[in-house]
């Protein structure tokens, strides 16, 4: 490689490096309400991203697995800095969350995970992945802008922006497919069992509106109507999530994209739910919170081991995880139901209820997560 080229590339490393560490002070200015300084974090953020899309093209020099890994951090950070501002609004008395910001949460975080995906397949065939197009990094800057307007509070500016980054979403997505699938050597066919998985990414937006529909964040006011059409779709993820693997095994199917996808479809789905539960005041903040990182630290340790060719196969203690989370939302959205007419002292009991069923599900996500991190231990020991 050139000597400019290597330059270039630890040039590239270096401000990378920089971007990742800015988000950090951004969780605690957020909560301390220093918003000027997190302003000048989060700007931090869009001019490094903006010089390393544009001046530098990192990714034109950059090795596929640095990029992968760079990639993925940033993302989540960025996710977590907005999942921070939506928290942060739902605890502010008198001002409902937006739900624009949720479903934008939830877009970006399906655009994280379903890059790093299609990244790690092509890198695991020996395959080179297309390189993110002008339309994927102008979204990418436009979704920094909006972090920076929404870290601002700017009330009057905040939907518009947010509504040009899920454009801008929308159009790298069709910028992408379009690449993708005029290129023979990245085209292949998606196995029925695979498709089931997408079908839970895809529809987890819907249940965020079908579960909103009233523009009430009390859920309890919401439409009967809309509410068994939330329990329909849960219950149609968990079959789904049970069909998928039943079919891959079934069909001979199973794949390394399969593998990835499912925990991944699975963890977007259920954080959306609990961030629905969150803004409804049926879980408090430190569960949610304990629940995502939990979820976020496996990914991690996932791509992790992937990048050591190492597969982390699903274990019993997260399996036993996904049953209890799928049994404890059934359990709220059936209880938000109105049977207080067919079950007496039921409205006592619904106080009680839905902290008690995410206390259970939180501490079973948290032991989970330890017996994933104890099995991974080897893995963990090749980066620290």
């Amino acid at each position: 490689m050139p000597r400019i080229s290597v330059n270039k590339q630890l040039y590239g490393r270096v401000l990378r490096i920089i971007r990742i560490c800015a988000y950090l002070p951004v969780f605690y200015f957020i909560w301390k309400g220093h918003l000027e300084l997190a302003a000048i974090n989060v700007s931090i953020i869009l001019i490094t991203a903006w010089y390393l899309y544009f001046r530098v093209r990192q990714q034109d020099i950059e090795k596929p697995y640095y990029q992968l890994w760079l990639s993925f951090v940033e993302g989540i950070f960025a996710f977590a800095v907005m999942l921070c501002i939506f928290i942060r609004d739902s605890l502010i008395e008198d001002h409902e969350p937006e739900k624009m910001l949720a479903i934008g949460c939830v877009l970006f975080l399906t655009r994280v995970v379903s890059r790093t995906l299609y990244l790690l397949s092509m890198l695991r065939e020996g395959k080179p992945p297309l390189t993110s197009g002008f339309w994927s990094r102008v979204s990418t800057l436009s979704i920094n802008a909006t972090m920076l307007v929404y870290v601002l509070n700017l009330e009057h500016y905040r939907l518009i922006f947010m509504g040009l980054s899920m454009l801008l979403m929308f159009a790298s997505g069709v910028s992408f497919g379009y690449r993708y699938y005029r290129d023979p050597m990245h085209r292949k066919p998606l196995s029925i069992s695979n498709q089931l998985t997408m079908s839970r990414i895809v529809l987890t937006p819907v249940f965020l509106w079908v579960f909103f529909y009233d523009n009430n964040l009390n859920y309890q006011d919401n439409s009967i109507i809309f509410k068994i059409l939330a329990l329909v779709m849960i219950v149609a993820f968990m079959v789904t999530d049970f069909l998928d693997g039943y079919l891959a095994r079934k069909w001979g199917e199973v794949s390394t994209l399969g593998k990835y996808l499912d925990p991944f479809s699975d963890k977007i789905s259920n954080m959306t739910v609990f961030l629905c539960f969150l803004a409804s005041g049926y879980a408090p903040v430190w569960m949610v919170a304990l629940i995502y990182f939990r979820e976020a630290s496996i990914e991690t340790l996932r791509t992790l081991a992937a990048g050591e060719g190492v597969t982390m196969p699903a274990r019993r203690s997260g399996k036993w995880k996904t049953a209890i989370q799928g049994a404890g939302i059934l359990t709220i959205l059936v209880g938000a139901l109105p049977l207080a007419d067919l079950i007496p002292y039921w409205n006592e009991i619904w106080e009680y209820l839905p902290y008690s069923v995410m206390g259970i599900i939180t501490l079973v996500t948290v032991a989970s997560g330890i017996d994933y991190f104890i099995s991974g231990r080897d893995v963990l020991k090749r980066y620290v």
